[in-house]
C-alpha cells in the first residue's frame, strides 16, 4: 500500500500536474474572493455575460469528444450491459411509468417562481446574449428588450438546454414540459445502466432504478419545469461516464467526464459539493502514470465549473429563506422534520398528506444497516467494495448537508419538498440493496437443476416483486390526477388558472402588468410590474394600450394580497399596498375573478390607462341622520332622513358623469355631476322598519362605467324594530371558533361580493344561535353570504327555524352577491339560525348581516 501511496504522490507532483491543479484551484479561488475584496461588480458582470460563450463551447467540445469515442463506448457498453431478459424487463417497466406519469400527472409548474426564473434566463440568452433573469420586457420585431434584468441566484444549465430548443421549437415554451417528460425514461436507464456497470449487480440495478422513478415527488417534478429532473438525469449520466472513464482511463475520456461533471454543476449551487466523491475516487486512475489525465481533468472541471461558481460567489451571504424556519443552524431540526414529513400517514380521505411513500424510507433505514454490516464484514475480510460504496455516498451527500443547513431544506415548507430529489436515487440505491439480495435468495432457494427453469423463476420472482413496488404507487392514481400533494401551492394555481383562461381567448399579442413578470416572459409574453407602470407617464401608458389595441392586462395576483395568503415559514414581499393604489389611480375593467384554493382570487382586469383624475375627490359621503324639520304655515313640523355628501373632482372628465342617491333601490336624486357640497331628504314615511340602504352611484352614463360606490345603512326603530345583535342569544355553538358580533369570524368588517359591512354576526359552519323573541315579532329580514376573507369553502347552507320548525332553507351557496331573506315570524317564541357545511367545514366563513326583527 506504502509504495502505491508514493507512487501517486510522485505523479501528483509531476510539473504538469502541479500546474493544472494550481490553475484549477485558482479559478473557484479567486472567483470567491471577488466580491470580499471590492470586486463584487465585475464577479456580477462576468456571471451576466460569461456563461453562454463558456456553455457553448463546453456542448460542443463534448460533442466532438464523444464522436472521437464513439466506436469506444459502443464496444465499452456491450461489456457492461446486463443480460438481456432484465434489461427487457427494466425497458417495459420503464415504458409502462413513463406513460403513467404522462397521462396520469397533468403538466405544470410544481415551484412557480423558481421554474420561471429558468424560463426568463433561457429567453434573455436567446434574445440579448445574457445570463440574467429578465425580469421585466417586451418582445416586439423578434427581440426581447429587457427594461429589469437581474442575476439570476439559479444555476444556469437547464435555462441553456431551454436556450438549445428555441430556434426549432419557438419561444413559447410550454413544450419544455414534454422535454422534461423525454428526461424520465433515458434517466430511468442511465441509472440503471450506471449501477450495473460499477456493481456488475443487475437486480440491484434494476430496483435502484425502478424505486428511484416510483417516488411520487420524482413522478411530480418530471412532470413540471424543475430542475431536479435534470439534477437526476446528469448524476446519472455522470456515473456512467464515470465508470466508462475509469475503465478505458485515456485522456480523452478523463476530459468528456469532466465536462459531464462540470455540466452537472450547473443543476443547483450545492450541486458542486458532491464532485469531491468524483474526484476522490478518480484520483487513482488519473495519476496512476505522469501525463496529461490529471491536469486535463482539474482543468477541464474547473474552468467549465465557472458559471456555478460565479453565481455562488456572486449571491454569498444572501439569504434565500427566512420566515419562521430561515436558514442557517437548523441542519437537525430539518432533518428530523423531513423525516416526519416524508412518513406521515394518509389523511382522513386516504390521500397521501406529501409526495412520498412511507415505506421508501423505512426501506432505505433497512438498507442503510445492511450497507454499514456489508461494509464492516467485507473490511474484516479485506473486501472493500461495500466500503467504497458508503465512502462515496458519504462524500456525496456533503451537499445535503448544504442544503439542509443554507438554504432551509424544511419540507414542511411544500415548495421545498423538491429538494428530496437530491437523496432520493441514493436512498433508492441504498434500499434497493436488501431487496435485490433478498431476491437474489428467493430465486436460489427455488432453483433446481433445470437451467431454463431457473431462468423462468428468476424472471417471475423480479416480475413479481417490481410489480408490486409499482402497483403501490399506481394505486394513488386519483392523488397524481388531482395533483393532491401540490394543490396548497397558490402561486402555482395562480399561474394555471391564468394560463387557463389566456388558453380560451383569441391569438393577440397581449401585455400584462403583473407582480412576478418573469413569469410572463418566460413564456414569450411582455410583461412589466405595477411599479413600474405607475413610474409611466399618463401618455405613455395611452401610447401602450394603443400599441396593444386594447389588449393590455392588470393582474391582482398573490402578492396584493394579505399575510393570510403566505406561509408563515417562507420568505415573501407582499405588496398589497402597490396594488391597491394602482387601482385606485388606473382605469380598470374587470375581466374575470379566479377563485384560488385558499383567501384570495386571481382577478383579471383590462387596463385602459391612468384614470384623468383623482379617484380620492369624486364623493364623500357622510352618515345619514333623523332631523325634525320646522313647521311652517303650509306644513307641520316632520322627521325625514337627510343625507349629505360632497363631490370635489374638478377634472374635465367630469363633465360626462352623473351622480344618483337611491334610498332601498329607489332613485331620489339624479343630477349631473358638479364640485359642491349636496344633501337631501327623504321623508320619514318612506322609511322601512329596520334597515334602509343608502346608495351613492357616479358613473358615466355614455360608456355605463361605474366610477364610484359607496354605501350607507340607516337603522329606522321607531315601529318598534330591533336589531337582532341587540337581543341576547339564549346559546350558541359551532365547530371552530366564537360568535362574533359586528365583524367577521377573524374580526374584520363583513365582506361579501367585494362590499363592506359592518353590523351582523360572523359565525362558522356548522353553528346553531337560538334567541327568545317570545312572538313579539311579525317579520324576520337578513342578508347572508360567505365571507371573503378566507376563500376555500366548498358551498354553505343557510337555514332558519321557528319553534324548531324550518321556515327557510337557502339550499347550498358559495361565494358571490349577497344573498335576502325575508321571511314570517308572526307568533314565534324561538327563532333559531343554522349555518351547515357541505362536505368539508374548510373556511365556511358565513355573515349574518343587518339582522332585523319586525314587529
Amino acid at each position: 500500500m506504502k509504495p502505491y501511496i508514493l507512487g501517486l504522490l510522485k505523479n501528483l507532483a509531476h510539473p504538469g500536474t502541479i500546474v493544472g491543479l494550481v490553475i484549477s484551484l485558482a479559478i473557484p479561488f479567486l472567483i470567491y474572493l471577488g466580491p470580499n475584496v471590492g470586486h463584487k461588480d465585475t464577479i456580477r458582470t462576468l456571471d451576466l455575460y460569461l456563461p453562454l460563450p463558456l456553455f457553448i463551447v463546453q456542448f460542443i467540445a463534448g460533442i466532438v469528444l464523444f464522436a472521437t469515442l464513439n466506436k469506444d463506448f459502443r464496444e465499452w457498453i456491450k461489456g457492461i450491459l446486463p443480460e438481456k431478459k432484465i434489461s427487457i424487463l427494466m425497458l417495459a417497466f420503464t415504458a409502462v411509468i413513463t406513460i403513467f406519469a404522462a397521462t396520469q400527472i397533468e403538466a405544470r409548474h410544481r415551484v412557480q417562481s423558481d421554474e420561471s426564473v429558468f424560463m426568463s434566463v433561457a429567453q434573455n440568452m436567446y434574445y440579448n446574449q445574457e445570463s440574467g433573469t429578465c425580469n421585466q420586457g417586451y418582445f416586439e420585431n423578434g427581440n426581447l428588450k429587457c427594461v429589469a434584468t437581474s442575476n439570476s441566484f439559479k444555476t444556469k444549465g437547464l435555462a441553456f438546454l431551454y436556450l438549445l430548443g428555441m430556434p426549432l421549437l419557438g419561444n413559447d415554451l410550454h413544450w419544455i414540459f414534454h422535454m422534461e417528460l423525454l428526461m424520465l425514461p433515458l434517466t430511468v436507464l442511465l441509472m440503471f445502466l450506471a449501477i450495473a456497470a460499477w456493481t456488475r449487480q443487475p437486480l440491484l440495478a434494476f430496483f435502484a432504478a425502478l424505486l428511484t422513478a416510483l417516488q411520487p415527488t420524482v413522478l411530480f417534478q418530471f412532470r413540471a419545469m424543475s430542475v431536479e429532473p435534470l439534477y437526476i438525469f446528469l448524476s446519472a449520466l455522470s456515473l456512467l461516464i464515470f465508470k466508462w472513464a475509469y475503465d478505458r482511463n485515456t485522456v480523452r475520456h478523463w476530459a468528456l467526464l469532466a465536462l459531464s461533471l462540470a455540466f452537472f454543476a450547473q443543476t443547483r449551487q450545492e450541486t458542486a459539493f458532491c464532485l469531491l466523491a468524483f474526484i476522490l475516487f478518480a484520483l487513482p486512475k488519473i495519476l496512476d502514470s505522469k501525463g496529461a489525465k490529471a491536469p486535463t481533468f482539474f482543468v477541464t472541471l474547473s474552468l467549465f465549473s465557472v458559471p456555478a461558481l460565479l453565481t455562488i460567489s456572486y449571491f454569498q451571504g444572501f439569504g434565500f429563506q427566512g420566515g419562521e424556519f430561515e436558514a442557517h443552524g437548523h441542519f437537525l431540526e430539518d432533518l428530523s422534520r423531513n423525516w416526519t414529513e416524508m412518513t406521515k400517514p394518509l389523511n382522513k380521505n386516504g390521500e397521501l398528506e406529501n409526495p412520498f411513500l412511507s415505506y421508501f424510507n423505512y426501506l432505505f433505514v433497512a438498507g442503510a444497516i445492511y450497507l454499514l454490516a456489508r461494509a464492516i464484514l467485507g473490511a474484516r475480510k479485506k473486501d472493500y467494495f461495500y466500503l467504497k460504496i458508503l465512502a462515496f455516498l458519504l462524500l456525496y451527500h456533503i451537499q445535503t448537508y448544504m442544503i439542509l443547513e443554507n438554504v432551509s431544506g424544511d419540507f414542511s415548507i411544500q415548495i421545498n419538498q423538491r429538494y428530496s430529489l437530491v437523496m432520493l436515487p441514493s436512498m433508492a440505491f441504498v434500499g434497493a440493496l436488501p431487496v435485490a439480495h433478498l431476491v437474489q435468495q428467493t430465486i436460489a432457494s427455488m432453483s433446481g437443476k433445470d437451467s431454463k427453469q431457473n431462468a423462468v423463476t428468476a424472471l417471475l420472482v423480479t416480475l413479481v416483486a417490481a410489480t408490486l413496488f409499482t402497483a403501490w404507487t399506481f394505486h394513488y392514481k386519483e392523488d397524481f390526477n388531482k395533483n393532491i400533494m401540490y394543490n396548497r401551492n397558490h402561486l402555482t394555481i395562480e399561474e394555471h388558472e391564468i394560463l387557463g383562461w389566456l388558453a380560451e381567448q383569441p391569438q393577440k399579442d397581449r401585455f400584462f402588468i403583473y407582480g412576478r413578470p418573469w413569469h410572463f416572459i418566460g413564456y414569450g409574453i411582455s410583461s412589466i410590474h405595477y411599479d413600474r407602470a405607475r413610474q409611466m407617464s399618463s401618455e405613455e401608458l395611452k401610447n401602450l394600450v394603443n400599441k396593444y389595441q386594447g389588449e393590455v392586462y392588470y393582474i391582482r395576483g398573490l402578492d396584493c394580497w394579505d399575510s393570510h395568503t403566505y406561509h408563515k415559514k417562507a420568505v415573501e414581499h407582499r405588496i398589497a399596498t402597490t396594488c391597491d393604489i394602482f387601482e385606485r389611480d388606473m382605469d380598470l375593467e374587470g375581466v374575470k375573478n379566479i377563485l384560488i384554493t385558499n383567501n384570495y382570487w386571481v382577478q383579471i382586469a383590462k387596463f385602459n390607462g391612468r384614470k384623468d383624475f383623482n379617484p380620492k375627490n369624486i364623493i364623500t359621503v357622510n352618515e345619514p341622520e333623523l332631523i325634525q324639520n320646522a313647521a311652517t304655515d303650509s306644513l307641520p313640523a316632520a322627521s325625514a332622513l337627510q343625507y349629505s355628501f360632497s363631490l370635489n373632482e374638478k377634472a374635465t372628465a367630469t363633465s360626462q358623469w352623473i351622480y344618483t342617491v337611491q334610498v332601498n333601490g329607489d332613485i331620489v336624486s339624479r343630477a349631473p355631476y358638479t364640485k359642491g357640497n349636496f344633501s337631501g331628504n327623504v321623508k320619514e314615511e318612506q322609511l322601512h322598519p329596520g334597515y334602509n340602504q343608502l346608495e351613492f352611484v357616479v358613473q358615466n352614463p355614455k360608456n355605463g362605467k361605474i366610477i364610484a360606490v359607496i354605501q350607507k345603512f340607516y337603522f329606522y326603530s321607531k315601529t318598534g324594530a330591533v336589531k337582532l345583535t341587540e337581543i341576547p342569544y339564549a346559546s350558541h355553538k359551532q365547530g371552530w371558533g366564537t360568535l362574533h358580533k359586528n365583524e367577521s369570524i377573524e374580526g374584520h368588517d363583513f365582506k361579501v361580493d367585494n362590499k363592506f359591512y359592518n353590523e351582523g354576526f360572523g359565525t362558522h359552519a356548522a353553528s346553531e344561535t337560538v334567541f327568545n323573541i317570545e312572538g313579539k315579532y311579525k317579520t324576520f329580514k337578513m342578508a347572508y353570504g360567505l365571507d371573503e376573507e378566507s376563500l376555500c369553502s366548498d358551498g354553505v347552507q343557510l337555514q332558519v327555524l321557528a319553534d324548531g320548525n324550518v321556515i327557510f332553507d337557502s339550499g347550498s351557496f358559495s361565494y358571490g352577491k349577497l344573498k335576502i331573506l325575508d321571511v314570517n315570524i308572526e307568533n314565534v317564541k324561538v327563532l333559531t339560525l343554522k349555518a351547515l357545511p357541505l362536505k368539508n367545514i374548510d373556511c365556511d366563513h358565513v355573515d349574518f348581516i343587518n339582522p332585523a326583527l319586525i314587529p
